[in-house]
Parts: C-alpha cells; sequence; structure tokens
C-alpha cells in the first residue's frame, strides 16, 4: 500500500483541495499512471467516489485522463499544480480582505485599555503594529534570549527609525545579548537576582509580582512604547498568549521597572 505523509494531505487542504482530491492526487504522483481500481485501493478513498474525484481533478487540470479500455489517469507535476493552487489561494485572500474592508463601518471610538492576544504569528504582528507607533522609545524585557529574537522584525523597525531601544535579557547569556545589541543597547541582569529578595521598592515588587513563577501564568517579555502602552507575552499551559495594555499607569511602572533594572545591570559591569 502506498503511504502518503498525512502533513501532505493537511498542507494540500489548506490549498484548496478537497480531503478526497488530496489523498487521490498525491497517491498519483506516487503510483504513476494508474487505473481507477488500483488509486482506490491505494488511495483509501471509497471506490464509488473514486471516477467522480478524478473528473474534478481532470476539470481543474490537476489529473490527465488516457481514455481506453481501462482508462489510465496520470497526476500533474506537482511543482505546476501547487503554483496554481498558490495563485488562486493568494488571488481568494485578497478578494476577501478587499471585500472585508467593504463591509467594515465607521469604527467605534470607544476605550478598551486591555486586549488579550493568542496565536505567536498574531503576537508578533501586534508588536509589530507597536513599533511602528512608538515616537520617542520602545522598552523591552525578556527572560528567554531565543524567544526576544523572535521579535527582531519590530526591533529593526524602531532601529530603522532611529529611535531609542533599550532591551533588558534576564538571563545571563552572551551570545543572546550580542545579538540583541544589534538593535539597540541590550543590557542582561539574571531573574534570580530579581526574584530572591525582600524589598519596598515599587519597581522591585512589581518585577517579583510580574515575573515570580508561583502564578499559572509564566511571562516571557514585555514591550513599553513611550511608556504609554505594553504588550506583556506570557505562557500558559505551554500557550503563547498576549495582553494589550493601555491603561496609562502600567506601562508607565512597567517601564520604571525595567529601567530601574538596566541601570542596575550597569552597576554590575
Amino acid at each position: 500500500m502506498v503511504i502518503v505523509d498525512e502533513v501532505i494531505i493537511e498542507k494540500l487542504k489548506l490549498l484548496g483541495l478537497r480531503e478526497y482530491e488530496a489523498r487521490i492526487y498525491a497517491t498519483l504522483v506516487v503510483l504513476g499512471p494508474s487505473k481507477a481500481s488500483e488509486i482506490a485501493k491505494e488511495s483509501e478513498v471509497p471506490r464509488p467516489r473514486v471516477y467522480d474525484v478524478l473528473k474534478e481533478l481532470h476539470k481543474k487540470g490537476f489529473v490527465d485522463i488516457s481514455e481506453g479500455n481501462p482508462t489510465y489517469f496520470r497526476a500533474v507535476e506537482p511543482e505546476k499544480v501547487i503554483a496554481s493552487l498558490r495563485d488562486k489561494y493568494l488571488k481568494s485572500s485578497e478578494e476577501v480582505i478587499i471585500k472585508l474592508k467593504s463591509y467594515q463601518k465607521e469604527q467605534r471610538e470607544e476605550w478598551m485599555p486591555v486586549w488579550s492576544l493568542q496565536g505567536e504569528w498574531n503576537i508578533k504582528s501586534k508588536v509589530e503594529d507597536l513599533a511602528d507607533r512608538a515616537k520617542k522609545e520602545l522598552i523591552i524585557a525578556f527572560v528567554d534570549g531565543k524567544l526576544a529574537l523572535k521579535f527582531k522584525k519590530a526591533f529593526e523597525k524602531v532601529k530603522h527609525r532611529g529611535l531609542d531601544v533599550k532591551i533588558l535579557l534576564l538571563e545571563k547569556n552572551k551570545r543572546y545579548l550580542n545579538a540583541l545589541n544589534r538593535f539597540g543597547e541590550a543590557r542582561c541582569i539574571q531573574l534570580e537576582k530579581i526574584l530572591d529578595r525582600e524589598s519596598e521598592d515599587f519597581r522591585e515588587v512589581l518585577a517579583e509580582a510580574l515575573f515570580s513563577n508561583k502564578t499559572p501564568y509564566n511571562v516571557k517579555g514585555i514591550f513599553v512604547r513611550d511608556g504609554e502602552e505594553s504588550i506583556l507575552i506570557y505562557e500558559e499551559g505551554g500557550i503563547l498568549k498576549g495582553l494589550i495594555i493601555t491603561i496609562p499607569f502600567i506601562p508607565m511602572f512597567q517601564r520604571k521597572m525595567m529601567l530601574h533594572f538596566i541601570e542596575k545591570s550597569k552597576e554590575k559591569s
């Protein structure tokens, strides 16, 4: 039996093929020219459906037919099929964006102080938007340097505009620190030195409240724009999430906290 990777089937479906179309096309790529009975057996698509699916694939230009007794079918070259699916997908995407935009009513001017985010691509996009809106500075703190570098596009945006960029790395890792220094002033202070202390300084109390592992969520990083808006990135149940915060005093406190520890890091060096 032909074994077709399920990941391939799912990706073909994402590009617009139906389940049976994806299975039959992928099977034909592996088999080469074949009879419908062979395709049914190897693809595990119910035999009564195979002819209809093959005809649909032929109509789309993805399968060629050699009429005869028996009739043979062959897959059109994958690079051509994938290019066709991709072009159709992109065209449909653009049409949907235009159509949805045309449906949008005038936005209501309501102040929503906190928005919850999920999905790494969405969080990265929102951070890039934040970087675009920065007027003077972007202050950043990250527990994990590897995760911080996933946001390098946002760092590049503010660096390109000549804004003040300060980055606090809460782990001792020279490689990540050097990489982050390309985007602005990067400093390092170990997280343990923040958490394992008793202090009445509100900045250190805030840091302990944010980065303590005693809560169900695990803060990974913070971006603060001009002391007016912040995005807090955290992990909960193994899922990366985020909070956009525009309540005025919270981004201001977060900024003061991060600048405090950036100065502390200078004392250590």
